[in-house]
């Protein structure tokens, strides 16, 4: 097994030996580099990342402006949804934020894998729910929390971010500016 099938396998136990063998051939280790582009804005997804080791972010430039709109770390799944799913041109870019080791799967074996074993099938239903409770309550957040409250919600739900990502970028996934991100940092202190 490989960190990746490790991981799977200690996130849901007693799947079978043939589904871990099925993940571990149909996921190929990558190394990338700080600054590598996994996805470029306006292409098609083809592949599906599971972060073994580093930090990546995923973001959309619109005006000249880059607007974070995601980041994955240690053991996350990490692609453009809406593109690798119905096909569509992706409206993100995804970057690697420090050199990392990631297992990627293209579109055609993941479909393929999808259909080979109901396992699997219920492996992604749980990742997939999983993602949808963190997409729901990231929406319901930027939407009625104050700059103040999110700022808040990072220091308890989310530290390691304040740690690992600019402010520049932190500012944008807040959806606030750097000016304003500062300022509550300071009167937080």
């Amino acid at each position: 097994m490989n960190e990746f099938t490790e991981y799977i396998a200690s996130t849901i136990p007693n799947l079978s030996k043939q589904t871990l063998d099925i993940l571990g051939k149909s996921f190929v280790k990558k190394e990338k580099k700080k600054g590598d582009l996994l996805l470029n804005q306006g292409e098609l997804c083809k592949n599906l990342y599971f972060i073994s080791k580093g930090i990546c972010r995923s973001f959309s430039v619109k005006d000249n402006k880059e607007i974070t709109t995601w980041f994955g770390f240690k053991n996350n799944f990490i692609t453009s949804f809406i593109s690798f799913f119905s096909k569509e041109p992706s409206y993100e870019n995804i970057e690697m934020l420090s050199d990392g080791i990631l297992y990627q799967i293209s579109s055609y074996k993941f479909f393929n894998a999808r259909i080979s074993s109901i396992e699997i099938e219920q492996l992604i239903n749980h990742f997939n729910l999983l993602y949808t409770i963190q997409l729901e309550k990231r929406l319901f957040i930027i939407q009625t929390y104050s700059a103040i409250e999110k700022y808040k919600q990072i220091i308890t739900e989310e530290p390691h971010l304040i740690k690992h990502i600019p402010n520049k970028q932190l500012a944008s996934y807040l959806g606030i500016t750097r000016e304003t991100l500062s300022r509550i940092r300071a009167s937080i202190s």
